[in-house]
């Protein structure tokens, strides 16, 4: 007797610097190297795609963007919820780079940004003794489950974001 396994599974990365047509290109070339399938024509919605053992699942993607553009960080960017006058005033460090010949792309500002947020606007003075487990990115499940405040988490940027998960529903 043949059991399928019937999944959901969803594809998830940032748009970054390309179309959602490039990055839906790029998400179908894969899987049809691993998966025989039909192929993703947008983001939130389910494909079927199987195995070489006879294994059955369903397959859904999305972009991390804002307003067509960016990642994860860009997101939080985005949607913080706290005054954030350290990480507001690299937009003056910027600037200041920038008259001394010197770039910094958006992608790097933007994680720079949400480390000055998350290390100087957000941690308490008891949390930044303690600040590489509590106050970074790389402490981002500490701060997910102790300080879900410090982001908006009604903000239109999220809307697509949650139209997505609502698939899983």
């Amino acid at each position: 007797m043949l059991t399928f396994l019937y999944l959901p599974l969803f594809f998830y990365t940032d748009l970054l610097n390309y179309s959602e047509p490039e990055r839906l290109q790029w998400v179908n070339k894969c899987i049809q190297q691993v998966f025989e399938s039909e192929t993703l024509s947008s983001t939130k919605q389910f494909i079927d795609i199987g195995g070489d053992n006879g294994t059955k699942a369903k397959l859904a993607c999305y972009f991390t963007n804002v307003g067509g553009k960016g990642e994860l960080e860009t997101l939080l960017k985005a949607i913080k919820a706290r005054e954030s006058p350290h990480a507001d005033c690299l937009n003056s460090w910027k600037t200041c780079i920038e008259s001394q010949g010197q770039q910094i792309n958006q992608k790097d500002f933007d994680k720079f940004w949400v480390s000055i947020y998350l290390r100087y606007d957000t941690c308490s003075n008891q949390e930044q003794q303690q600040a590489g487990r509590k106050c970074t990115m790389s402490g981002f499940d500490y701060v997910m489950k102790h300080k879900k405040d410090i982001w908006d988490w009604d903000n239109s940027a999220l809307d697509d974001l949650k139209e997505f998960f609502k698939l899983f529903c």
